[in-house]
């Protein structure tokens, strides 16, 4: 029994030994971009015009130079932080940094509820560091991980909503409830998951429950997206904006472009998240994020009903956005196809990898492990690929790893 008692601490000891040394290695990686002293590229030269030039009154009530679009809240922060420190590069780049940092942790919050077995949680906190763009966008002056940390942040409430409902004082719970789409004003993507917080809350409504939380949310959504909209939407260079990604959204100019553009979005959302240079390593990616796609659409089915049509677990979420996203690209609204506008999709995307090719398991068990196996290696060779990059060159989003050139 002692003996049986001392390997399974052992395991355990091991299994914490192994997260610990994964997890430092991302914020490695991240710190090490973020000090290289990286000069701000043409995107990020155009927000720090805004930055440089507008006043306070001004980041509210004019268009972004450069054609830039910026939720505004955020850029002002940045703004009134940089300028403190006389425009750095770190100090510009400093929210950016502590946006991806928080949303990292928050994920692996998430995922350890997601993930009970300990090999299946460690491949999905393997994948971060496997990630060029969860490297790269830690450190560049854009709102993408200010996306991922808002998104993780509504996740988070959303998994606790009941426990916390029973626990916090009334008034604690409806002001925390009633702040979450303000976070739309750090972040556009924040109201697509702010969206599903109000449709559970709508299912609650029409089965006579919280009346109370439906009414004082909604007017809550409505306030923070009126101001989003008078203060920042009504200004972005929507237009130009447009004609800019025309390549990038939903096409119905014939079946054919249809299906292309649907496809090539879907394929965007899905695999573009980790290495893609060399060629050989997106061929790779795209194998293995196929069954992250399945599981997508196959989690979704096997669980709404079992959920009783709300949205409050990681297996159907991820379709409702993805829904969300295809809705808008059909619009125009919001690109489709471009990855770093969906950032915030990119650790449901590696969870829902994982969870595919572990659920392999479930029928043909050698299988399972052996493609579990493969997945794990290749993200291995993707770490030590974007290590060895990261010490030889500055850090962009699309590196080029294994090369001598």
């Amino acid at each position: 029994m002692s003996s049986q008692k001392s390997t399974v601490n052992f395991r355990r000891d091991i299994f914490f030994i192994l997260a610990a040394v994964l997890i430092g290695w991302y914020l490695a990686l991240c710190l090490t971009h973020f000090f290289s002293d990286r000069p701000l590229w043409n995107d990020e030269q155009c927000v720090f015009a805004s930055i440089e030039a507008f006043s306070a009154k001004d980041m509210f009530s004019r268009k972004l130079l450069s054609l830039q679009v910026f939720p505004r809240v955020y850029l002002f922060l940045i703004q009134r932080f940089s300028r403190l420190f006389d425009y750095s590069l770190q100090a510009l780049r400093f929210f950016p940094l502590v946006s991806m940092l928080g949303a990292f942790f928050i994920w692996l919050r998430l995922a350890r509820r997601e993930l009970p077995d300990r090999l299946a949680y460690l491949t999905f906190v393997l994948s971060w560091p496997a990630s060029a763009l969860l490297i790269y966008y830690s450190a560049e002056l854009k709102p993408y991980s200010m996306d991922m940390l808002a998104g993780a942040l509504i996740l988070l409430f959303i998994f606790h909503q009941k426990k916390v409902a029973g626990i916090w004082p009334r008034g604690r719970y409806l002001t925390v409830l009633c702040l979450l789409p303000a976070l739309g004003l750090f972040s556009y993507p924040a109201f697509l998951f702010a969206l599903i917080v109000w449709h559970n809350l709508l299912l609650d409504f029409r089965r006579k429950r919280n009346p109370r939380d439906f009414y004082f949310y909604s007017l809550a959504f409505l306030f923070f997206a009126a101001i989003s909209y008078w203060f920042d939407m009504r200004f972005r260079h929507f237009m130009e904006v447009t004609a800019g990604f025309g390549d990038y959204f939903i096409s119905f100019a014939s079946a054919e472009d249809f299906f292309k553009t649907w496809q090539e979005g879907t394929v965007n959302l899905f695999v573009k998240w980790l290495v893609i240079r060399p060629r050989i390593f997106k061929y790779l990616a795209t194998f293995f994020m196929i069954f992250g796609l399945v599981e997508m659409f196959a989690g979704f089915f096997r669980n709404i009903r079992k959920d009783k049509y709300y949205f409050v677990s990681l297996q159907t979420i991820p379709f409702v956005l993805y829904v969300e996203l295809f809705i808008l690209g059909a619009l125009k609204k919001y690109p489709f196809t471009v990855p770093r506008l969906s950032l915030f999709f990119c650790p449901l995307v590696l969870l829902m990898t994982i969870r595919g090719i572990t659920a392999v398991k479930h029928w043909n068990r050698p299988l399972g492990i052996g493609l579990h196996g493969l997945y794990a290696v290749f993200l291995g060779l993707l770490v030590i690929g974007l290590t060895l990059f990261s010490f030889q060159h500055h850090f962009c989003f699309e590196p080029v790893i294994f090369t001598t050139t």
